[in-house]
């Protein structure tokens, strides 16, 4: 398994800006980046050159690797959810990548180098976990799986600081806008308009007061009263 010097990728709860039905963006919502972080990833991850070169140092000697990336294989999701006021940014990937080009040392040393590297990471790891296949092996293999596992922790944490200013530019507009949102048994989505909102459930309730009040009026009984001006929730 490769390692850096920071190997995590940290990410942080974010004041958040629910819906306009989400007061104070108390309760639950979700909001799937999946089809947004896939796209991402391939543009920095897929076809990518390394210039001039990601350093290495073995035996006191520099060297620089220049490859060339090749994105095999990318599944996984991204997400955002807010709870309680505060945003937080979620993640989970598997990255099968190629890699092709030469190891660079001194004035004229150059020497081939071609693999494949397995990576996956979730959002609060540790560290990524990492696995290499190499064309050949070298002396210094060690630090080439560290200086390669270090070049996509740091495309991941692009990523992730990108991911992570999702559904905060316009916290007017709300963070599950244009989007359908989920909420967690037990709470509720509490709207203003529209044919399952308060409104139309006050009038709803009104209607029916108004009927049991004329009916009763008919009978000669007391007249029942629903409390419908005054907001439930």
């Amino acid at each position: 398994m490769g390692a850096t010097s920071d190997p995590k990728i940290q990410v942080t709860k974010q004041e958040a800006h629910g819906s306009s039905w989400n007061a104070n963006s108390f309760h639950y919502e979700e909001k799937d980046y999946s089809s947004w972080g896939k796209k991402r990833l391939n543009e920095l991850l897929d076809k990518v050159e390394t210039k001039p070169g990601l350093p290495i140092t073995h035996s006191g000697q520099d060297f620089a690797l220049e490859l060339k990336t090749e994105l095999k294989k990318l599944e996984g999701d991204a997400w955002v959810n807010i709870r309680k006021g505060k945003k937080m940014t979620c993640f989970n990937y598997e990255v099968d990548l190629a890699f092709k080009g030469h190891i660079v040392g001194g004035e004229s040393n150059r020497w081939d180098l071609e693999g494949k590297f397995f990576y996956e990471v979730a959002v609060d790891d540790d560290e990524p976990e990492t696995r290499f296949e190499f064309k050949q092996r070298y002396p210094f293999q060690r630090e080439v799986e560290k200086a390669l596992v270090k070049f996509v922790t740091e495309k991941f944490k692009v990523f992730v600081s990108e991911l992570s200013a999702k559904g905060s530019a316009q916290p007017k507009a709300g963070f599950a806008a244009k989007t359908e949102t989920r909420v967690q048994v037990g709470q509720y989505q509490k709207y203003e308009q529209g044919p399952d909102g308060v409104a139309a459930l006050q009038e709803t309730a009104k209607k029916y007061s108004d009927k049991m009040n004329s009916e009763a009026r008919q009978e000669d009984k007391p007249a029942k009263h629903l409390h419908c001006e005054h907001l439930t929730h």
